[in-house]
């Protein structure tokens, strides 16, 4: 008994050597490194443990450090503690172009197309070669507003393009892929060259069938992706919205409905009934009874396609009570029908009743806190303004 307690106190006692010779034995520079090879294959606990070790030495953490914490933190999915501790190595050394890059993935991954568009624009001025996050920033631009960097990328994509004259074969090819369930193709095909042709419906339309028999969150940022690309046209965000609305995301539809409500009554003073359709759907949802009304009363106006007078306006405005929808219909309609003068005073009476009454209820563009499209400051508070989309873009 007595032996067996000495080899268990001799086990203990080698074990307590093994790991406090641990934190002696390698020097700072040595866990540092052995840290960030453990991150590069994937064995973030690993990694993170030499980096508590190296706390132990008692050396000031530097820019590595916080890289190496980072990159473990997102590796365990913990993408907001590994975002500061990027922006922590950033604020240490600003000239790490990798770390840039990393950067510009996370902020796209946690929906912040600002800063991702921020941070790409950087890399992009050390790398104007890099067609694929040039073709990224494009998107981001699209997404929060800035229409002269998005025209002036989409420009540049376009201008450039030594696969122009391949363009139908590369279409054949990847349809031809799709034929044989080769989607796997498809979609490398896809993603390599939507960059060179950005604004190919064709293109889109096949990338998006692939994405869809491969993966759902794929298949929504492809319809995500054309919305953005096709930013004036109403019909990619209608399919979109109806896509959240399949999901029961009611105000995400909805934010892409009045979005694709907008942009068709800029082309058309009588848009497509099925336009209402996800606005409808989000009125039930949340037990308003004026904005179901309100919907009703418009597809009857639609169906028609007779456009009310102003007395007729007023008479139904106050019927839905002042639904959003029928409001747009009708500052559209007035902006139309009557002399500018008395357009723009019959529609600030509109506007200043529609916000009196609900004011309460702080009813505003979805788009504006919901959707993709929130951080998106040229596509102005319709409500607010008065003007027609054209004129504000």
């Amino acid at each position: 008994m007595r032996r067996t307690l000495s080899i268990w106190f001799f086990l203990v006692i080698c074990t307590i050597k093994s790991v406090l010779g641990l934190s002696s034995t390698f020097s700072w520079e040595e866990l540092i490194q052995q840290a960030a090879e453990e991150a590069a294959r994937g064995r973030y606990q690993q990694a993170l443990e030499k980096l508590q070790i190296a706390d132990e030495t008692g050396e000031p953490r530097d820019f590595r450090y916080y890289w190496i914490l980072g990159k473990s933190q997102k590796g365990k999915g913990e993408e907001l503690e590994a975002l500061k501790s990027y922006e922590t190595s950033l604020r240490l050394n600003p000239d790490q172009t990798k770390l840039l890059e990393e950067m510009t993935d996370l902020y796209d991954s946690l929906r912040f197309p600002d800063k991702a568009l921020n941070t790409a624009r950087v890399l992009l001025s050390r790398d104007q070669e890099n067609r694929n996050l040039r073709y990224k920033a494009l998107l981001w631009s699209s997404r929060i507003g800035d229409i002269e960097y998005y025209k002036a990328t989409l420009k540049e994509l376009e201008s450039s393009n030594p696969y122009q004259a391949d363009e139908q074969a590369l279409l054949d090819e990847i349809s031809g892929f799709q034929k044989v369930g080769k989607i796997d193709d498809s979609i490398a095909r896809c993603k390599r060259f939507l960059p060179y042709f950005p604004r190919n419906k064709n293109l889109h339309r096949l990338c998006i069938l692939s994405y869809k028999s491969k993966d759902s969150n794929l298949y929504e940022e492809g319809l995500l992706e054309r919305a953005n690309i096709f930013r004036d046209e109403p019909i990619f965000h209608h399919i979109i919205s109806m896509e959240y609305l399949d999901q029961r995301r009611f105000i995400e539809s909805a934010a892409l409905a009045r979005r694709a409500l907008l942009l068709s009554l800029r082309k058309n003073l009588f848009p497509d009934k099925d336009y209402l359709l996800p606005l409808r759907r989000y009125y039930i949802q949340i037990g308003s009874d004026s904005g179901v009304l309100g919907t009703e009363l418009l597809e009857e106006i639609i169906r028609t396609k007779k456009s009310p007078n102003i007395e007729e306006w007023n008479v139904l405005l106050k019927h839905s009570s002042y639904s959003w929808e029928v409001l747009v219909f009708a500052l559209r309609s007035v902006a139309e029908t009557e002399p500018e003068e008395s357009a723009l005073i019959i529609s600030k009476e509109w506007k200043d009743m529609y916000k009196n009454l609900k004011a309460g209820e702080l009813e505003k563009d979805l788009s504006r806190y919901a959707g993709p499209y929130s951080l998106d400051k040229t596509f102005q508070f319709y409500l607010e303004t008065g003007y027609s989309l054209a004129e504000t873009e």
